[in-house]
C-alpha cells in the first residue's frame, strides 16, 4: 500500500469533521486509527514502544492541526438530554471520538474535566474518565475518587473503574495494577474483576504488560498462580496474554520465558493452564508464531 503523507491524513480528518451528511457512527469510525493490538499484527517482530509512540504521534498531530474543528463538531453533538435512540448513540460516540483527539491538546482537560461533571450517562461519563486518566490531568485522580465513592455498590460499575486504570497506556501502570490488587472492590475470586484490572492490563495494555523491565510479566505470572488454584479456566485465560511471546524482540521473548517456565514448573499446575505454558513454550522450536 502506498504511504499516506502527514498531510493528507490531517486533510482526510478534515474533511470528516466537515461532513455533516453522512451518520456520525460512520464518521467516529472513519477518524478513529488502528489500535495498537491491531497494529502489532502487521509486524513481524512486533515494536511494543514504537507503536505506541508513532500512533500517539499522528493523532496528537491531527489533533493539534484541527483543533478548533475537534471543538466545534463536539459541541456541536451536544445532547440536550439524555436518549436511547441509534441516531444519539451515533452522536455521543461521534463527540466521544472527538473529545479522545482533544485529550492531545492543550484544550483537552478542561473540557474533559466539564464533560464528566455535566454528563448525564455512563458512556459520556467512562469517555470522559477515561480521557483524564490516561493523560494524567491534573483533575484526573480527584475524578476517579469521586466515581468509586459514587459508584461502589454497582460491581458492573466498578468493573469499568478497575479497566480504565488497568489499560492505561506505560510502564507505571504495573505499580498501579499492584495497588488496585489490595482494593476493597477488588476480589481475585470474582471473574468480572479478573477480567477487568488483570485482564485489562495484560490484554489490553501493550506498554504497561510489555514494559521492557518484566515487570509486568512478573506480576501476570504470580497472579496466574495465584487464579491457578481458585479458577484454572480464568487462570488459563489470563496466561494466553503469553502466547505470541515469540514475535517480541529478543530481550522481552527472554523475559517472557521465564516466567512461564515459572508457572510450568509450580506444582499442582492444572492441566488448563499448563497446557497455555507448555503449548506457548513449544513455539520457539516450530519458528515464529503467528
Amino acid at each position: 500500500a502506498d504511504m499516506i503523507s502527514g498531510t493528507e491524513l490531517v486533510e482526510a480528518a478534515r474533511l470528516l469533521l466537515a461532513d455533516s451528511e453522512s451518520d456520525p457512527a460512520l464518521i467516529a469510525e472513519a477518524l478513529s486509527l488502528p489500535g495498537e493490538e491491531y497494529l502489532a499484527e502487521q509486524m513481524d517482530e512486533v515494536d511494543v514502544d514504537g507503536i505506541h509512540a508513532a500512533r500517539d504521534f499522528v493523532k496528537s498531530a491531527i489533533a493539534q492541526e484541527l483543533e478548533q474543528e475537534f471543538i466545534e463538531r463536539r459541541e456541536s453533538l451536544r445532547a440536550v438530554r439524555y436518549s436511547k435512540s441509534a441516531a444519539a448513540m451515533a452522536r455521543r460516540s461521534l463527540r466521544n471520538v472527538c473529545l479522545s483527539y482533544l485529550m492531545h491538546t492543550g484544550a483537552g482537560a478542561d473540557i474533559a474535566a466539564e464533560q464528566l461533571r455535566d454528563s448525564d450517562n455512563m458512556t459520556d461519563t467512562l469517555a470522559a474518565l477515561r480521557g483524564m486518566v490516561w493523560a494524567g490531568t491534573s483533575g484526573a485522580d480527584a475524578a476517579l475518587e469521586a466515581f468509586e465513592v459514587k459508584w461502589r455498590p454497582d460491581a458492573l460499575v466498578m468493573d469499568k473503574w478497575f479497566s480504565i486504570q488497568a489499560s492505561k497506556p506505560g510502564r507505571e501502570t504495573v505499580e498501579r495494577v499492584r495497588k488496585l490488587l489490595d482494593h476493597p472492590a477488588f476480589s481475585i475470586t470474582n471473574p468480572n474483576k479478573v477480567r477487568s484490572l488483570i485482564g485489562g492490563f495484560s490484554l489490553m495494555n501493550p506498554t504497561g504488560f510489555h514494559a521492557a523491565d518484566g515487570s509486568g510479566y512478573r506480576l501476570l505470572a504470580d497472579l496466574i498462580l495465584q487464579l491457578d488454584a481458585l479458577n484454572p479456566q480464568v487462570a488459563a485465560r489470563m496466561a494466553s496474554a503469553f502466547n505470541p511471546w515469540t514475535r517480541y524482540d529478543v530481550d522481552r521473548q527472554r523475559l517472557m520465558k521465564v516466567e512461564m517456565q515459572k508457572i510450568a514448573g509450580a506444582a499442582a499446575l492444572s492441566p488448563d493452564v499448563s497446557e497455555i505454558v507448555n503449548n506457548a513454550l513449544k513455539m520457539q522450536h516450530e519458528g515464529s508464531y503467528s
